[in-house]
């Protein structure tokens, strides 16, 4: 198997005076055997990339055409929302092709790669969990803005006029955020551990037991 060979590598590099060549080799082969969850990762990011691109920048360039511009701002909140997950993707796709380098030390910097790749996915399960309540408060701030007489009208139509129905709307919403928010999480969890978290655990398996060697 790979793995036993990467090991042999890994204990004549012990033996010899200058351990680059081995270190090559070891990047060579581990790259070899990680470039299925690697690729898999690349190819990930990519497809993201442009699924967000294409939904946040259709929603944005629909709110500049529609309504008479009358809600740009909705539109320049996508646009934002468009490029700071592009930015994030392609800081992803630089380091996932950074792991790639044949000419790293394995322990120095793989390891460390590794560990900044789960950084990242950590705070893309974070921002993926805040965006989506923070998109509803943020239009429900703008409608109420845009339409302050009929807000809460049109959400309670009975009893708008109300100071309870104020009350009882702010706690419904935030128990409806909360709801959102648990259900957002327990989504993104399970697709970011579909999308990166094995290919993660494989990567840190094969660097694991190299290390034990």
């Amino acid at each position: 198997m790979e793995l036993e060979a990467l090991k042999e590598i890994w204990r004549d590099a012990g033996n010899k005076t200058s351990s680059q060549p081995a270190n090559a080799e070891i990047i060579g082969m581990l790259n070899k055997s990680s470039q299925s969850p690697i690729a898999k990762m690349k190819r990930n990011v990519l497809k993201e990339t442009i699924l967000v691109i294409v939904l946040l920048g259709g929603i944005a360039i629909y709110y500049f055409i529609a309504f008479k511009s009358q809600f740009n701002i909705i539109a320049w909140f996508y646009t934002g929302l468009a490029l700071f997950f592009g930015l994030y993707y392609y800081r992803k796709w630089k380091l996932l092709d950074g792991m790639q380098c044949v000419a790293c030390q394995v322990k120095s910097n793989l390891q460390r790669q590794v560990q900044a790749l789960e950084s990242y996915i950590r705070f893309y399960l974070l921002a993926g969990t805040v965006v989506v309540p923070l998109i509803f408060v943020f239009l429900g701030l703008i409608f109420y803005y845009k339409f302050p007489a009929g807000a809460f009208y049109i959400i309670f139509p009975p009893i708008y006029k109300s100071t309870r129905a104020v009350i009882g709307a702010s706690i419904i919403w935030v128990i409806s955020l909360s709801l959102v928010s648990l259900v957002t999480f327990c989504g993104n969890r399970y697709f970011i551990n579909r999308l990166y978290g094995r290919h993660i655990r494989q990567l840190k398996q094969i660097l694991d037991q190299m290390e034990d060697e």
